[in-house]
């Protein structure tokens, strides 16, 4: 263990440390005992940089703050035609399509873009549904309804709130100037969905 890891009173990064040298004890073969090895020297080199507070800070209040997007459109056609417009556009960079989060890329060398979904929102919502979801969330029966009452009431980032019977995360967007609605059960039935599928696809090359 490094010195300064050993002298910082970071408990996050000691427990981290604890579970890393348990798995590498445990680990059956020595391609995992690598593995270990690998992730016990980046926690080392974090704390000899002197990083660990910086670390010990995302960790605890990474849900005081929103995923990034640098732009909303209302429609895949008008994301498409934006990345197209730009002669050199912002790579890997997140959008937003309606309530959904994308990766728009792009290849310098043979100018190749596009646009993929990316299921960044997803582990928030299930975070903050596992923690619990207040009974007495605010209540309406549409989705304008919803929007109107965000706009004078911002989530501070993310607020639970129910439309026509339905929960939802309110993700609020302060640079794009906007809400993300996204729907509780549903969003993330798809992710482990996807999850599942990406899932058996590797399982399968690994296989081949």
């Amino acid at each position: 263990m490094s010195p300064a890891l050993d002298a910082s009173k970071d408990a996050t990064s000691h427990e981290v440390m604890r579970l890393l040298l348990k798995a590498f004890d445990e680990a059956p073969d020595p391609e995992q005992k690598q593995s270990a090895v690998v992730l016990i020297n980046l926690v080392n080199f974090i704390a000899d940089t002197e990083q660990l507070a910086a670390v010990e800070d995302y960790i605890n209040n990474r849900l005081d703050y929103a995923p990034l997007a640098i732009a909303h459109f209302t429609a895949h056609d008008e994301a498409e035609a934006w990345l197209k417009g730009l002669e050199e556009p912002p790579s890997p960079a997140r959008i937003l399509i309606g309530d959904k989060y994308y990766l728009a890329w792009y290849s310098r060398e043979d100018n190749a873009r596009g646009i993929y979904r990316d299921y960044i929102i997803e582990p928030y919502i299930a975070e903050l549904a596992a923690r619990g979801i207040p009974p007495a969330t605010p209540s309406f029966d549409t989705r304008a309804e919803a929007e109107g009452w965000l706009k004078n009431h911002p989530a501070s980032p993310f607020d639970f709130v129910s439309i026509a019977g339905e929960h939802y995360l309110a993700v609020h967007h302060k640079r794009l100037m906007r809400h993300t609605l996204h729907p509780v059960a549903s969003a993330l039935t798809e992710w482990e969905e996807t999850k599942r599928v990406q899932g058996a696809a590797e399982t399968e090359e690994g296989g081949e």
